[in-house]
């Protein structure tokens, strides 16, 4: 019984020592790099929102968000990826904050699918292939860590803010990228 309890004890403290060292954001609801205890900046890019018709709307349309440069300024080995973490506003849950996307790289651009529609009805599609699911762990309050899966993929990434506004095309928004060699 001794045992469970001194192990139950390490456990908070180590907990409670993880969460103080962990520095706050400066901004809620932007993702941040953590290592060794210290924040760092994502890249942060006005991307435009573009619609791809197919044969004119007929077949489908596609939208994205496009950084127009090829690469993130901020790229981490696949083999040491830093923790990510993001403040939110008391009472926001971090999944509604933003979506993590999986971009493709065309034509020195970026861009991001954030939704598809098939056929001349627009049936909404799936984008389950590019968006990556995460999960989050509580750090401390309004502080929550980011989790990537097991098996992501090297390439270039996107956290694009949910609900939002400005989604009609040519007008532009930030984003917060990254990529994984």
């Amino acid at each position: 019984m001794k045992h469970y309890i001194l192990l139950a004890f390490m456990f908070l403290i180590g907990t409670s020592a993880f969460a103080q060292k962990t520095p706050t954001p400066e901004f809620t609801g932007r993702p941040y790099a953590l290592e060794n205890s210290t924040l760092s900046e994502l890249e942060r890019v006005d991307a435009q929102h573009e619609q791809k018709h197919k044969m004119l709307g007929y077949a489908g349309v596609e939208i994205y968000y496009t950084a127009f440069t090829p690469s993130s300024t901020v790229q981490f080995s696949k083999s040491k990826l830093p923790k990510f973490v993001i403040s939110v506003e008391k009472g926001v849950d971090p999944s509604d904050a933003f979506t993590l996307i999986k971009g493709k790289v065309k034509k020195g651009k970026r861009s991001f699918l954030i939704s598809t529609m098939q056929g001349t009805f627009t049936k909404a599609k799936s984008t389950n292939d590019v968006q990556v699911t995460l999960t989050y762990k509580k750090i401390k309050d309004n502080l929550y860590e980011i989790i990537l899966p097991d098996n992501v993929e090297t390439g270039e990434y996107a956290f694009v803010p949910n609900g939002t506004d400005e989604m009609s095309a040519g007008n532009k928004m930030k984003i917060t990228c990254f990529g994984i060699e």
